[in-house]
Parts: structure tokens; sequence; C-alpha cells
């Protein structure tokens, strides 16, 4: 009976001083989440983090209650002005440069038809002065160079303006007057045209 109770409380003192050799554990601290009487409900907060606004719900919604009632005074963007459209204007030329225009023009043709060569290039300077307002000038330079035109009408109206001039004037440029009037006295379809030519050629030799 005593060996057993010698057993016994050998055991008991082994535990014990096993028990004050092991070190004890700390307790773990018990973390207690406070909310606010006015603060949203605590919800399952995900791993995200998201920012917590420190202004209570209340106060935010009567925040936006106000600045939706509060009139918006701010100035509008500046619109911009679509500049003013330029309207094309007819502006009418002074009738003297017109007539300016005109006989310089018809100054540049005469001097055109006075060094034109061959009876094509004569005749279209010619019909675009005949076109004209103005009848050709009467001188000896403009009636021998129509003495070309293809239209024997025109040669026979050059041969009696020169028929009238050669009354008073002595004939230019002779040798190519003859050859002009040969040719028409000789190759002319109309014999009017032929006839008014040889009349003129012999009036140039008795002169």
């Amino acid at each position: 009976m005593e060996q057993h109770q010698r057993s016994g409380g050998s055991r008991n003192r082994r535990k014990k001083a096993k028990a004050k050799a092991e070190p004890k554990s700390k307790p773990e601290p018990v973390m207690i989440v406070a909310r606010r009487p006015d603060s949203p409900l605590l919800m399952k907060v995900s791993n995200r983090n998201i920012a917590a606004s420190a202004r209570p719900k209340r106060a935010r919604e009567s925040g936006e209650a106000r600045s939706s009632e509060e009139p918006t005074d701010l100035p509008s963007a500046p619109v911009a002005m679509e500049p003013p459209r330029r309207q094309a204007r007819i502006v009418q030329a002074p009738a003297a440069t017109i007539l300016d225009d005109e006989v310089l023009r018809r100054e540049r043709l005469l001097e055109r038809l006075a060094q034109s060569e061959g009876r094509i290039a004569i005749t279209r300077v010619a019909n675009e002065l005949l076109n004209g307002t103005q009848p050709l000038p009467e001188t000896q330079e403009v009636q021998l160079q129509l003495l070309e035109h293809v239209d024997e009408r025109r040669a026979r109206d050059a041969m009696d303006v020169l028929a009238r001039l050669f009354t008073s004037q002595s004939p230019i440029k002779r040798p190519i007057l003859d050859q002009r009037l040969r040719r028409l006295e000789t190759e002319a379809d109309e014999a009017e045209t032929r006839d008014k030519a040889a009349t003129l050629r012999r009036s140039l030799r008795v002169a």
C-alpha cells in the first residue's frame, strides 16, 4: 500500500515538473469591431481594397440633395461664332475700261494681220477683225492682205478700196500686189473676181 502511494506520488511530481518546464502559450486577443450608430451595416469585405468614406451615409445623402436643389449659375462655355461668309459682289467695269480693252485688242489684231503670211493665217485674223463692231481700216497695208482671203467676196471688196486709194496714192509693195492680182486673175473661181483683178493690174501698168 505504501509502495503504491509512492509510485503515484512520483508520477504526480513528474507531471508537475513537466508542466512547469513547458511555457504557457499566450491567449490570442479577441478582435471586436465597433460600429457607429449611423454607419451602414458591416458587409463582407472582399479581397479588393475598398476606400471607406469618412462621411456618414445620412450626411452624404443630405449634401447630395442640397447640391441638386441649388441652382447652377455656372457660366456656359462660349459658343464659337461662325465667321460671316463673304458674298460675291458683281462689280461692273467702267465703260471707259471696256472701250480701252477693245481698242487694244483691235490694235493687236491689226498688227497680227500685217505680219501674217499664208492665206489660212490671214483669213483667220481677218475674220476676227470683221466680226468686230468697227470696219477694217481702208489702208493699203490692210487691203493688200485681204487679197489673200479665201472668201473671194472679201478679195473683191479689197480691190475696190485699193482702186479708190490709187487715185490719190502710189501703190506700196508693188511686186507683192502684182503677184496677188495675177493669182486672182488666173486662179479665182468666180468670173467677177478674175475681171476685177485684171482691170486693177492694167491700171497699175498705166500709172
